[in-house]
């Protein structure tokens, strides 16, 4: 038998949770427990302590973050290697050059 992906969160209808979003919203912030919300049967929401809504931000944040540090460092090595590139080219010209004039 397999596991399921996801541990099993309790859900919370929008009907149920218009009825009574204060008493919900406690039971989370006391409880710690997350919920589900769902609309005709199918999940469009969740409902988080702050702490945990915080911490998923900043984990999000933190990689967005080091993502683009990543990018950037990629394209400051391209730009690296260009040069590099640039400027062999450069002397292999002059080279060429020097041995033109001081072949004649």
């Amino acid at each position: 038998m397999t596991e399921p992906l996801f541990p099993p969160v309790p859900e919370i209808t929008i009907e149920t949770l218009r009825r009574s979003l204060g008493a919900c919203l406690e039971e989370v912030r006391l409880s710690g427990q997350q919920r589900i919300v769902l609309r005709r049967g199918r999940p469009v929401a969740g409902l988080v302590t702050v702490t945990e809504a915080r911490a998923l931000w900043t984990l999000d944040h933190e990689s967005a973050v080091y993502a683009e540090w990543r990018m950037r460092e990629r394209l400051e090595d391209q730009a690296r290697r260009r040069d590099a590139i640039s400027r062999q080219a450069e002397a292999e010209r002059r080279a060429a050059f020097e041995r033109g004039v001081l072949g004649r």
